[in-house]
């Protein structure tokens, strides 16, 4: 009787078993890599010089270095307001704004900036919604991101 060689009756197995470890390794890791690790964060829009605008703001991370930005309000029968991050706060606003959003038209706005959603929630910016194209001195909501 011929006995065959130990490797050679489990080495199949071995291979197939090595395949299919590589491969849910593989899977595994290509779904982190797409899959950001914070959940969306969403702040209370505060009304400013009775716009009667109220609303949120949700922030997702895209990856580690974009993120999206949407605006969600009830307008207050404001049609299109122009919408900024700014470097300061509600109270003490910087006119520069460090981003620019998409108008906020009919109550919405959806905006992927180049920035993380931790260097946005970091302290020291506010994202704030003027009234109209034509009175951009007049904001009529804002929230500190933090």
């Amino acid at each position: 009787m011929v006995v065959p060689h130990p490797k050679s009756q489990h080495w199949p197995m071995t291979r197939v078993l090595g395949v299919r470890s590589a491969t849910a390794a593989l899977i595994i890791m290509l779904s982190a890599c797409g899959a950001p690790a914070t959940a969306p964060v969403t702040l209370e829009l505060g009304e400013l010089n009775d716009s009667g605008v109220s609303g949120s703001v949700t922030m997702t991370a895209i990856d580690d270095e974009r993120t999206r930005v949407d605006v969600n309000v009830d307008p207050a029968g404001h049609a299109s307001m122009p919408a900024h991050i700014h470097p300061g706060s509600c109270t003490d606003l910087v006119p520069q704004p460090k981003y620019g959003l998409e108008n906020v038209v009919d109550g919405e706005s959806s905006t992927e900036i180049q920035a993380s959603l931790a260097d946005l929630l970091s302290g020291g910016q506010a994202l704030n919604i003027h009234m109209s194209n034509e009175q951009m001195d007049v904001y009529s909501a804002c929230v500190d991101l933090s």
